[in-house]
Formats: structure tokens, sequence, C-alpha cells
């Protein structure tokens, strides 16, 4: 049997993949995951690149657990929705998977919709995947959510590891380890200590690599330091303290990037009391302009 994943990366990709690798598992079938692009072959050498990188997950993300499949980009010039019926119907598909971003009515009736194309005209079953952040649990929104833990302390990366059983983890104990990890993989969030491990220049290479950073720290819980944090560009920054809440920190990194918010603040609305209590009263006055500026463009 084969099976189809139209795939282009981000969280509802993923969720789609999820479900087509454990339908491939469950009936022995081979997965061809393809991403269509549009332009053929005049698409741009930096979307050719991203998509082939998401790709490159995507086949790792099928091979880790043992299923067969064919990744590839589709480059022959038509319509997404045209390419994947096309394409289908060339390679005998059993069943096609989609992820699919919700639309109000008007936008589906004034767009239209690939998934609704593949499902009117593929000759297969069509099953669509949404990713409706309202309706999911913090477990549902991390699973098989692929991160890169980099702690020289042991002991915290195995109690991450515990906390965080849900996803795919890699782990590095120094920095040249989590280099060599984050310029051959693709993550979709990085937890970074700061100290020990020059976890800022871990973040600088992060955000090179597009990868959300969350900032894990105790010796370097400073508002100084949650200051340099946020402009470098960290999705978020939790003291150890709130270790064993990781996985909802992650997930509201995961919720902002998703609905276009990177680095919204969500997080810092969650850990602003301990903050005032670790810190003291007037914590932000030394840098009160910076300060105003985040809350105005935040709310906060």
């Amino acid at each position: 049997m084969k099976i189809m994943v139209g795939y282009n990366g981000g969280a509802i990709g993923r969720r789609a993949l999820s479900i087509a690798r454990e339908y491939a598992k469950t009936f022995n079938a081979f997965v061809y995951i393809i991403t269509s692009m549009e332009g053929g072959t005049s698409e741009k050498r930096s979307d050719i690149e991203k998509a082939q990188d998401n790709l490159d997950f995507a086949a790792s993300f099928m091979q880790d657990a043992g299923v067969e499949c064919d990744a590839r980009q589709s480059v022959r010039g038509l319509s997404p929705g045209e390419d994947l019926v096309k394409f289908a119907d060339d390679n005998d598909i059993a069943h096609i998977f989609l992820g699919v971003r919700t639309k109000s009515r008007a936008q589906k009736v004034l767009l239209g919709s690939i998934s609704s194309y593949v499902i009117l005209k593929a000759s297969c079953p069509v099953t669509t995947v949404n990713w409706d952040l309202t309706r999911l649990s913090t477990e549902d929104i991390l699973k098989d959510q692929k991160i890169l833990i980099v702690d020289d302390e042991p002991d915290i990366i195995e109690t991450i590891e515990e906390l965080l059983d849900m996803c795919s983890l890699d782990t590095a104990p120094d920095f040249e380890t989590a280099k060599k990890l984050l310029n051959e993989n693709k993550y979709d969030i990085a937890i970074l200590d700061i100290m020990g491990i020059q976890g800022y220049d871990l973040l600088d290479l992060a955000r090179e690599r597009d990868i959300p950073a969350l900032m894990l720290t105790a010796h370097a819980l400073t508002p100084e330091n949650l200051k340099e944090s946020i402009e470098k560009g960290a999705d978020a920054y939790v003291p150890k303290d709130e270790l064993a809440n990781i996985a909802n920190h992650i997930a509201d990194v995961i919720k902002s990037n998703f609905k276009g918010k990177k680095g919204n603040g969500a997080w810092f609305s969650n850990l602003k009391p301990f903050f005032d209590k670790a810190f003291g009263k007037g914590w932000r006055d030394k840098d009160r302009n910076f300060w105003n500026n985040f809350d105005d463009k935040y709310g906060r």
C-alpha cells in the first residue's frame, strides 16, 4: 500500500505527518511526502532550500519510526491541488493526508482551498488534519515536536526528558555538540541554558536557523539577563524553578509562533508574578524605557 502526505512544514503539517505515520505503521504502507512548488523551477532558491529542509525533517520523522518513505519536491508548475491529485493518480496512492489551516466561510469562497480541491478530485480517500489550538491539550500540542535540549547539568537534561516524553528529543551537554546539532537538524524549538554552554551564542545560531528558543536558567536569573534574552530574540525566558511547568511554557511558544506572533509576550505574562517576587519591588525601574516599550508592544 502507498499513501501520500501533502506537506509544507509547520505545526499543521507535523500533525498530518504524525497521523500518516501511525496509519503507515498499522497497515505497513509506504509513504510519499510531497511538497508542491507551484512556481516549478522558477521558485526562489531560498524557498527551494527551505522546502528541502522541511522534507529532510519529514523523511527522518518517518524513518526514525521504521516507516519507509520518499520525500520530494514536485516542480511541475501545477497548482498545489492539481499537483497532489495528479501525483496520487500517477503513483496509485491509496490514501492522502493533508494539514488544513482553519479559514472562515468567506475565505473559503473567495480563495478556494487546496484541501477542498483534493477531496473533490482525488480518486482515493482523503484525510484532512486541523490544528485547533483551543481544543488541544498541552500534550497534544507537543506530541512529536522535535526539541533540542542544551544544558551542562545531566540531571536537568534527564528531568526535561521525563517531562517531555511525548516529544522527539535531542540533547547536548556543551556548546560544540549543540552547534553541530543545530547546523545539521531542524527543530521546532531549542531549550538553551544560559550559563556554561554559551547560551546566547547558541541563541544567535538558533535565530539564524529560524528555530524558536527558550532560555532556561538558574544562575543567570537576573533582570539584566531577562532583558538581554528578549533583545536577542528569545521566545521565552524561564527560570529553572519553573522546570515542572516546562511543557506549558513550550506550548505557549508553539502557539504564539503558530499564530504568527513570535515573541508576543504570553510567557512573560504568565511568569511576571515569579519575576516580581524573585527580583523585588520596582525591578523594572532601572530600564523603564525598555519595559514601557515592551508593555506598549505586547499590552502587558
